[in-house]
C-alpha cells in the first residue's frame, strides 16, 4: 500500500472511491466533486493523496501540515483504514507535526481511535422536505448586502458563550466575522439565495436571521440565529418556515443544514420541522504529540 499525490489523470477514480466510502456527503454527484477539485489552485490540489494497492486507488485523504481530512476507503478495503492512517501520521510526523487534527466520518472512528486520536466534537447533516405554509405571524424582510455590519454584530451576539465556541466554532475578532458574513453574500459557502433569506427587525435592530445558500446541489441553512432576548418565542421556527415556503415555491424539494452534536435545543427544533439525520456524523479529533 502506498500514499501518492493525486494525479489529475486519476481524479475521476479518486472521487469515485471517496464517494463510495462516505455517507455524510452533501452530494454523491461525481461531477460536482471533480469540478470542485479542478477549480482548486495547484497547491491545494497537491494536498490530495491517493491510497493505492497494486496501482489501484482504494482510498483517499487530504493532508495539511498537521491535518488529515477527506478520508475515505473503498468499502472492500475498509479494514485497512488503520494501516492507511498510520502511513499518513508517519508522513506528517516526518514533516514536523506534533498535534494532528483529523476530520472524518464516524464509521472510521475506530481506526483513528486505535492510533490515539480523541474526539473533540462532531456535527451531523440534516435534511427536510420543503413545504408551503401559511404566512408566519412575524414581520420578515430579505437581508441586504449593506447590512453586513448589522449582521456581524448580530451573529457575534448570538454565538457569544455558545457551546460551539468551546470547539473553536463561531469565534474570532470582529474583522474575521465581518469577512465571514461578507463571504456568505459573495458565495464563499455556495451561491447566496437572497429571496429565501430573511431578517426579523425590531426597532431597526436585527433580532433574528436566516441565510440560505445553494451549496453542492441543494439549498443550505448557512446561518440561523435568534437574539438571546427573543428566544423561546417561535422566531427560529418562523424563520425556517418562511425559507422552506419560499424554497418550495421555487421547486427546491429539500433543505439541508449542519448542527453540532450536543446542541440539543437546535436539534429538537429541527426535528420538529421535519429534519432527519442524513449519513454518519462528521467527527473532528486530535492526536497529541
Amino acid at each position: 500500500m502506498t500514499l501518492e499525490p493525486l494525479q489529475t489523470s486519476d481524479a475521476h477514480s479518486y472521487w469515485r472511491t471517496f464517494v463510495a466510502g462516505r455517507t455524510d456527503l452533501p452530494t454523491r454527484d461525481l461531477k460536482v466533486h471533480l469540478d470542485r477539485f479542478l477549480a482548486l489552485p495547484p497547491e491545494d490540489q497537491r494536498s490530495h493523496f491517493s491510497v493505492k494497492r497494486d496501482g489501484r486507488i482504494i482510498g483517499t485523504l487530504r493532508l495539511g501540515p498537521s491535518e488529515i481530512s477527506g478520508f475515505s476507503m473503498e468499502p472492500a478495503f475498509a479494514g485497512e483504514a488503520a494501516v492507511t492512517l498510520l502511513k499518513a501520521v508517519d508522513l506528517l510526523r516526518a514533516g514536523g507535526a506534533t498535534v494532528i487534527t483529523g476530520h472524518f466520518e464516524d464509521v472510521y472512528e475506530p481506526a483513528f481511535t486505535s492510533l490515539g486520536f480523541r474526539r473533540s466534537f462532531a456535527r451531523m447533516r440534516m435534511e427536510a422536505p420543503t413545504k408551503r405554509s401559511a404566512a408566519v405571524s412575524i414581520t420578515l424582510q430579505p437581508p441586504e448586502e449593506a447590512e453586513v455590519l448589522g449582521l456581524t454584530a448580530f451573529l457575534m451576539q448570538v454565538y457569544d458563550g455558545h457551546m460551539e465556541q468551546q470547539h473553536g466554532i463561531h469565534v474570532g475578532a470582529e474583522e474575521e466575522w465581518r469577512g465571514y458574513v461578507a463571504g456568505l453574500f459573495k458565495g464563499d459557502s455556495g451561491q447566496y439565495m437572497p429571496d429565501a433569506s430573511y431578517v426579523a427587525l425590531e426597532g431597526g435592530r436585527i433580532v433574528g436571521a436566516i441565510l440560505i445558500t445553494h451549496w453542492m446541489g441543494m439549498p443550505l441553512v448557512a446561518e440561523l440565529g435568534v437574539s438571546k432576548d427573543h428566544r423561546g418565542k417561535g422566531l427560529g421556527r418562523g424563520l425556517l418556515q418562511a425559507s422552506m415556503h419560499r424554497l418550495a415555491a421555487r421547486d427546491e424539494p429539500r433543505l439541508a443544514l449542519y448542527v453540532t452534536i450536543g446542541n440539543d435545543p437546535a436539534i429538537a427544533l429541527y426535528r420538529k420541522m421535519g429534519f432527519v439525520q442524513v449519513g454518519g456524523e462528521s467527527v473532528t479529533a486530535r492526536l497529541e504529540g
